[in-house]
């Protein structure tokens, strides 16, 4: 099966919005290719029973719905069943198309994909999600991608055909025209660009907060949402957002829309992630923004990421957080070495070859060759 010309049917758990992650990366990769990509953002407990389509771009919709009670998915999976059907159906009336292909994110909406009588029901988790919803939805495709063996270690007993696909870089970070010269304030000193939802709960805060007051002549940017956004509707870290309002080599930017990240990223010295890496191996095995930073060549210094133990050429990564400072101070003393042309170019190089377009070849190879 060709994915070009193709009505898919992408299942998120993130809602579509000003920030882009994976789902959201597929879609647009999807619709670039031909097909009519309709975009499912979460169950909406607000709004009316009406489906509520609205056009993103030509090949490419957003469907919003809400569910008709709250709690089904505590019901036995044969009531669910029925329930995922009869929405199912509404949503396919709504659209008034056949889909051809439903490619699921979020095994909490949706575990019955048959529901949608789809020629091919595809499972590409990149998160951690309850076991219960995990199993039940695993039973229901043909195919389950996932981008790290941490994950797909989780459905070894699924007997489907399961095959690991890194994630995916947007082809605007590989042609990039600048014109964000006036946020950086210290042009003189080292800037970090840090790249997250600040509420995320995997946040390491204690031992970011210890690598800032370290290095205080050194500039932290922080990219992403602080508030609510699209990909979390939960204010965690309140404490720590305000703390950083009030530091003197600290920026929140907030969130940028995806298009527009290169010309943002390619301004810093280095990048820095700081999640409980260590502790929380598998949600954390491969983070999306890797790729991004790696397309500018520049160096990342972060925690531990399982997918990435056999590159430590082009990112310096630490096994344990405790030995986070200690790294960081080690890049910034020798910020020409790790900034190299020959590493730079040895990043960019690691890049390409991970673009959505790449990947969603490899994926096809998958689905003619193994289906």
């Amino acid at each position: 099966m060709k994915l070009k010309g193709k009505v898919i049917l992408i299942i998120s758990p993130e809602r579509w919005g000003k920030v882009y992650v994976s789902k959201h990366h597929y879609a647009l990769a999807l619709a670039k290719r031909g097909n009519t990509v309709f975009f499912l953002n979460p169950p909406n407990l607000f709004k009316s029973l009406k489906i509520d389509i609205t056009i993103i771009d030509n090949n490419l919709k957003t469907i919003d719905y809400k569910p008709f009670f709250r709690g089904s998915n505590r019901l036995p999976i044969v009531f669910r069943k029925i329930f995922h059907k009869v929405l199912a159906n509404k949503i396919i009336n709504s659209i008034d198309l056949s889909i051809d292909i439903v490619w699921s994110f979020d095994p909490s909406s949706f575990q019955y994909l048959n529901a949608f009588g789809a020629q091919l029901n595809i499972f590409h988790p990149v998160d951690i999600h309850r076991p219960r919803f995990e199993r039940a939805i695993a039973k229901h495709v043909d195919l389950i991608l996932s981008t790290s063996d941490r994950i797909l270690e989780r459905y070894k007993k699924v007997n489907k055909p399961k095959f690991k696909i890194n994630h995916g870089l947007s082809y605007y970070f590989l042609s990039s025209e600048s014109n964000n010269n006036y946020f950086i304030k210290r042009p003189d000193q080292i800037n970090v660009g840090y790249v997250g939802n600040l509420h995320y709960r995997f946040l390491d805060i204690p031992l970011l907060k210890n690598i800032i007051n370290l290095n205080p002549d050194i500039h932290f940017y922080f990219i992403g949402p602080y508030e609510k956004s699209n990909i979390g509707e939960k204010e965690l870290n309140t404490e720590f957002v305000e703390w950083l309002k009030n530091l003197n080599n600290t920026y929140l930017i907030g969130s940028v829309a995806s298009a527009d990240l290169p010309s943002y990223l390619e301004k810093f010295d280095l990048f820095l992630m700081c999640y409980t890496g260590d502790y929380n191996i598998t949600e954390m095995a491969n983070p999306h923004k890797i790729l991004e930073f790696l397309s500018t060549g520049k160096v990342v210094v972060t925690h531990y990421i399982d997918e990435y133990k056999n590159h430590d050429g082009i990112i310096c990564m630490s096994k344990k957080n405790s030995d986070l400072p200690k790294l960081f101070s080690k890049v910034v003393n020798n910020l020409d070495a790790y900034n190299s042309n020959q590493k730079a170019e040895e990043r960019i190089s690691f890049a390409k070859n991970n673009t959505y377009n790449r990947q969603l070849n490899r994926i096809e190879s998958i689905i003619e060759n193994h289906l």
